[in-house]
C-alpha cells in the first residue's frame, strides 16, 4: 500500500500575484517584445512597453487562478523534482514526463491538468484584449503551446543548471 500524498503548501494565488515569480514572468518577455515590437500595433515608445508588460500581468495573474482552479477539483502536485543523475535522454524523459503529469493525492502520476489549462486558458483570455488579428484558435493553440514549452524549458534547466554550474565552480 502506497504512503498517502500530501501535497506541499504553496502561496495563495493573492501572494502569487505579487512574487519574484510574476515578475520573472512578465518584465522579461515585455522587453523582448518591446525590442522586437510585437505586436506591432502597441508600437515602439513607452505606451507600448506599458502595454505588453500589463499584458503578460493579466495573462500571468488569470493563469494563476485557471491553475489553482484546476487543482482545487483535480488535485495535483505539479512542482518539479529533479531526478538528478543518469544518462542524458533518461533525465531528458524525465522532464518531459514531470510537465505533462504530476502527483497525485495518493503519490501516484496524473495528468498535469492545471498546466496546459493555465497555458491555453490564460493565452484564450489574453486575446480578448490583443490585438484582433490574435483572436482566433490558431493563436490560442500557438501561443499555448509556446507557454508550455517554456513550462518544459524551466523544467530543463532545473534538472541540468546543477551539473553545468559544478562544471564551472569545481573545489580546489
Amino acid at each position: 500500500m502506497r504512503p498517502v500524498y500530501t501535497p506541499p503548501r504553496h502561496k495563495p494565488f493573492f501572494k502569487r500575484w505579487i512574487s519574484l515569480q510574476a515578475l520573472s514572468a512578465t518584465v522579461p518577455g515585455a522587453i523582448v517584445q518591446q525590442f522586437h515590437d510585437w505586436p506591432t500595433e502597441w508600437g515602439p515608445t513607452r505606451l507600448g512597453f506599458e502595454k505588453r508588460l500589463g499584458s503578460l500581468y493579466g495573462q500571468f495573474a488569470v493563469g494563476v487562478l485557471i491553475e489553482d482552479g484546476v487543482k482545487a477539483i483535480h488535485p495535483e502536485d505539479t512542482h518539479y523534482r529533479r531526478l538528478g543523475d543518469g544518462p542524458f535522454f533518461k533525465r531528458t524523459a524525465h522532464v518531459i514526463t514531470g510537465t505533462v503529469t504530476a502527483r497525485s493525492l495518493d503519490g501516484s502520476r496524473t495528468v498535469a491538468w492545471s498546466l496546459p489549462a493555465n497555458a491555453y486558458g490564460s493565452w484564450a483570455i489574453a486575446t480578448l484584449w490583443s490585438p484582433r488579428e490574435f483572436r482566433n484558435g490558431e493563436s490560442i493553440a500557438e501561443w499555448g503551446t509556446a507557454g508550455m514549452g517554456v513550462t518544459a524549458g524551466v523544467n530543463l534547466a532545473k534538472e541540468f543548471w546543477p551539473d553545468i554550474r559544478s562544471i564551472f565552480h569545481k573545489k580546489k
